[in-house]
């Protein structure tokens, strides 16, 4: 009987703690998302404090930001080390690098990671983001299948190249945490940008309105005054009728464009809209493809294990595109060249 109750004691009491860890976690969390809410504030255009509103608006915005970037981030594949032995053996360390030697000289030459091992003289790994860009050409060439071998068989060549290494860290926790809030900093960055995008094509348009008012009351006055005598008037109310048409167009668009961002709180709203959806500021997906040695994509091994990759593709803004993937690269694999100066990827 005493031991029931001494169970039924021990387990209430981790609830309790259970309870106060989640209850400061969600503390913790609230008060992140406030100072992440002041920064974006400050960065994108501190008038927007003179809105009342604006705590109140924004945290529900940069709450759904941050647990985005929580599950982006948790979607990038890795870590593989890229090492002599792992390239051997692995397929995506295989696909990523012509040889071992191209590999090395990727990771040693870079600062990110020669800072890292300066920095930490007691590590024996760096943990980093590799991301790179993907080619893919058609060329004829053969292909066995079984004991039979074809000639002139269309192939999809996969190559990688421009590689870049950044967000060096000591372990995988630490990695991933710092690409969180890179990619908190990077939405922000790519909301500005369209904001900044949408107030140019605001100020055009009214500078457009502006120049067609003024051309149109030019022809107006024209009509009015002795311009029947220097021209045809029909020619002259062609050209009136076609302005105001233009106008119209361009004040109706002006007027919708400006509803974005012609006030403060259109300007909030907008904000407010784009943070909403970060899938459309940063997207990661996962890309799963299968090649040979050779790195010719094998289009019917699906279920090819050993020869899958598997990576991650970024998207800004539904534009430029990138994969990569998270890296670990050990020191033992330096290589230490005196006669080529490092470079930063």
């Amino acid at each position: 009987m005493i031991t029931v109750l001494q169970n039924f004691i021990v387990r209430i009491n981790e609830s309790l703690t259970q309870h106060r860890h989640r209850r400061v976690d969600a503390i913790n969390r609230r008060k992140h998302i406030k100072q992440l809410i002041e920064k974006m504030v400050d960065d994108i255009d501190p008038r927007l404090r003179s809105i009342s509103r604006y705590k109140k608006v924004l945290f529900p915005c940069v709450e759904r930001l941050l647990s985005y970037a929580e599950e982006v981030c948790s979607r990038l594949p890795g870590p593989i080390e890229f090492s002599k032995e792992n390239r051997r053996t692995n397929a995506t360390v295989r696909a990523l690098f012509a040889n071992h030697r191209k590999m090395a000289e990727v990771f040693s030459r870079c600062q990110v990671v020669q800072d890292f091992f300066r920095t930490y003289p007691s590590a024996d790994y760096a943990y980093m983001v590799l991301g790179m860009k993907k080619n893919e050409t058609k060329a004829f060439g053969m292909q066995q299948q079984g004991d039979i071998i074809k000639r002139e068989v269309l192939q999809t060549n996969v190559s990688f190249d421009d590689y870049r290494i950044t967000h060096a860290s000591r372990d995988e926790a630490s990695l991933r945490f710092n690409m969180r809030e890179r990619a908190l900093h990077e939405c922000v960055a790519q909301t500005i940008r369209q904001l900044m995008a949408t107030q140019t094509y605001n100020d055009e348009l009214q500078e457009h309105e502006l120049k067609l008012k003024m051309k149109l009351g030019m022809l107006q006055n024209q009509e009015e005054g002795l311009g029947p005598l220097m021209q045809d008037d029909g020619d002259l109310l062609r050209r009136i009728r076609n302005i105001k048409a233009q106008l119209e167009k361009v004040e109706h668009r002006h007027g919708e464009v400006s509803k974005d961002v012609g006030t403060l709180d259109a300007f909030l709203s907008k904000t407010a809209s784009l943070l909403k959806q970060p899938a459309e500021l940063i997207d990661v997906a996962a890309v799963s493809l299968c090649v040979d040695r050779l790195n010719h994509l094998i289009e019917d091994d699906a279920s090819n294990d050993e020869h899958r990759i598997n990576l991650a593709q970024v998207t800004f803004s539904g534009d430029e595109k990138r994969v990569g993937l998270l890296a670990v690269f050990p020191r033992k694999e330096l290589i230490v060249q005196k006669d080529k100066p490092v470079y930063s990827i």
